[in-house]
């Protein structure tokens, strides 16, 4: 019989060794393209984090160091950064009631999360967060995103997806804010989203669409709000749990232009 293999100094160590984050990067003519996914935060992380945001309770999946960042040579910088989109959520008022929020507080009686009702706050984390810009000047426009362009067949020359942060809202649904990007010959796309669903109440989603064709001295910005009571949705349920078709089933309550000139 071959000899047991000998444990590794990390097994059973209440501090494993934790893999460095993934790093990508992309040049694209004067833009450097970067996206970091680390590790989600730590319970001892979390605690300080907690503090800072004035939020009781922080996401379960909260991926603090997780980047999106595209910097242009001249200096203008567009990010994605998890703990600036949760410092928009509300720490001092719960504005979504669940459908049965009655059963749902007797049933967590013993919950360690019950100072989300002693301490109201909006515990969806929804968050009108658009990215973080530095040097860049930003203007109101009536001009909106070409999305035929956006569907002719190009070469994808760099293509990512990173999460910022994630929660199944104690089983009662889902929330979650991700950014996806692409960069083909014409340009660069981006999509930072917001989804919500609470079950048996709503689903909300907020987008901001980001899209620079390389013969423009600025970038377009779309900020969206979207939502409906479930209610009133008209869609099969397993249309609810696709991001992507949902959007076209909820009514828009809000739209912002913005072009962002670098």
């Amino acid at each position: 019989r071959p000899p047991m293999p000998l444990p590794s100094p990390t097994q059973g160590s209440p501090f494993p060794q934790r893999k460095p984050p993934s790093v990508e990067s992309f040049q694209f003519g004067p833009w450097t393209i970067s996206t970091t996914k680390s590790h989600i935060v730590t319970s001892q992380d979390s605690d300080s984090l907690s503090s800072e945001l004035e939020l009781p309770h922080l996401p379960d999946m909260l991926f603090s160091k997780n980047l999106v960042e595209l910097r242009h040579e001249k200096g203008a910088t567009m990010q994605f950064l998890p703990m600036e989109a949760l410092k928009l959520v509300n720490a001092h008022e719960d504005l979504v009631h669940v459908a049965a929020s009655a059963d749902w507080l007797a049933a967590r009686q013993d919950s360690p999360h019950l100072n989300k009702i002693r301490h109201p706050y909006d515990w969806t984390f929804t968050t009108e967060y658009k990215g973080t810009l530095t040097d860049f000047t930003c203007e109101p426009t009536e001009r909106k995103i070409n999305y035929e362009k956006l569907k002719i067949q190009e070469k994808i020359l760099f293509f990512d997806e990173v999460v910022l942060f994630e929660d199944e809202l104690d089983d009662n649904g889902c929330t979650k804010l991700s950014v996806k990007l692409r960069v083909m010959p014409s340009g660069f796309f981006v999509l930072l989203r917001f989804y919500l669903r609470v079950d048996a109440t709503l689903i909300r989603v907020y987008d901001t669409r980001i899209y620079h064709e390389v013969e423009n001295d600025h970038v377009l910005r779309e900020y969206s709000e979207r939502e409906e009571a479930v209610e009133k949705l008209t869609v099969a349920r397993e249309v609810w749990t696709d991001h992507n078709e949902i959007v076209n089933h909820l009514p828009v309550k809000k739209t912002v232009l913005e072009k962002l000139i670098f």
